[in-house]
């Protein structure tokens, strides 16, 4: 590892969140330990997770969207990004909820320490077994299938337990063709993309069920939940959704008389340093600017529609966690053949997760 410049390596591409720095060698230093004493004291291939990152990282996201927000905002830790548990239980003690996919995840929220007040259970193939563990639990269940509303129902009857739940909508606003995804490389926009995604329910799906599940026996409908994902970094993209998101909120109280106690805005927001982009250069914007594009239009359209402000839930993974984690490794033989160069390393494809 010595002899690396990692100075250069750095430059452009490091975050002030990061905790990276070098030393007169190149020598890579995470929070002041070097590379080289990590490797030799707990071996090589190695995960490093970086505490101040990450506690840095959750409080920025919290904060930005807390000063804008005048009700109870919850930031819940998206697991998915990284079930290391012990990644899990300092965002425990930050305060943080969580966002899971079927019982391993809720068990290894759980066992990382959480609130169920501030859990929520995600996923479209949702099983009767993961409703059960869901509602004993006590954890709130995005409604993402029809079919889900009877089994909770039962669930509900055989446990003595009140099944509380959020509905994912869907929202196609025309304006989303101007913007084009950054993560692959094949063209289309991002209204064909939303219409194809199968996450959520338009205004007319969602009318009929609101006055379903407000009347099923067991079930406690507190809200709404919008979740499209990592797709562009732009923050007129964020403005975009929430704007349509707070108008079928509207249309749906005119509809159906329901007002959500709470608005679950979801996850992907693009990070400072943003692979998923397909780019090596930092994102410009910062996420205090995605906090206000989204938290303006859902505050300027909820006193327009006459709806008290709800709490404001989020779904965040990759964007706390994504560059708190650093993986090293040793380097092995070095093999030049053909004009190239190969230089072998005892890390693998199945050390990436992801």
């Amino acid at each position: 590892m010595t002899g690396l410049n990692t100075k250069s390596t750095l430059d452009g591409v490091a975050t002030a969140n990061d905790h990276l720095s070098s030393d007169d060698s190149g020598m890579l230093h995470i929070e002041g330990r070097s590379a080289e004493s990590l490797l030799e004291e707990f071996g090589s291939p190695l995960y490093v997770v970086s505490e101040a990152t990450l506690r840095t990282n959750f409080r920025r996201i919290r904060d930005a969207f807390q000063s804008r927000w005048p009700k109870p905002v919850n930031v819940m830790y998206a697991i998915k990004a990284n079930n290391n548990l012990a990644i899990r239980a300092i965002l425990h003690e930050e305060g943080a909820g969580g966002d899971c996919f079927g019982e391993g995840e809720l068990y290894a929220t759980f066992l990382g320490g959480a609130d169920h007040n501030k859990l929520v259970m995600n996923g479209t193939n949702k099983t009767y077994a993961e409703l059960s563990a869901a509602v004993k639990a006590g954890v709130r269940v995005n409604v993402d299938a029809a079919d889900e509303i009877p089994m909770l129902s039962e669930i509900a009857a055989e446990t003595g337990r009140t099944a509380r739940v959020c509905l994912r909508v869907k929202v196609t606003p025309q304006e989303l063709e101007q913007f084009v995804p950054d993560y692959t490389s094949r063209p289309f926009n991002m209204l064909d993309g939303v219409r194809d995604m199968q996450w959520g329910y338009s205004i007319e799906a969602a009318a009929a069920m609101v006055p379903e599940m407000l009347a099923a026996p067991g079930i406690e409908l507190d809200g709404y939940h919008l979740h499209v994902g990592r797709s562009n970094s732009e923050p007129d993209y964020y403005r975009t959704l929430a704007r349509a998101y707070v108008e079928t909120i509207a249309e749906l109280k005119k509809r159906t008389g329901y007002t959500p106690d709470i608005v679950n805005i979801g996850g992907g927001y693009a990070r400072e340093r943003d692979p998923e982009s397909r780019s090596l250069s930092l994102n410009p914007y910062e996420i205090e600017e995605y906090a206000e594009s989204i938290t303006g239009p859902l505050l300027e359209g909820l006193e327009e529609a006459g709806i008290p402000i709800p709490a404001l839930w989020m779904e965040p993974g990759r964007y706390v966690v994504g560059n708190a984690v650093v993986l090293l490794g040793r380097v092995g033989s070095v093999k030049r053949y053909l004009e190239k160069v190969w230089v072998n390393v005892d890390v693998s494809i199945n050390n990436l997760m992801r």
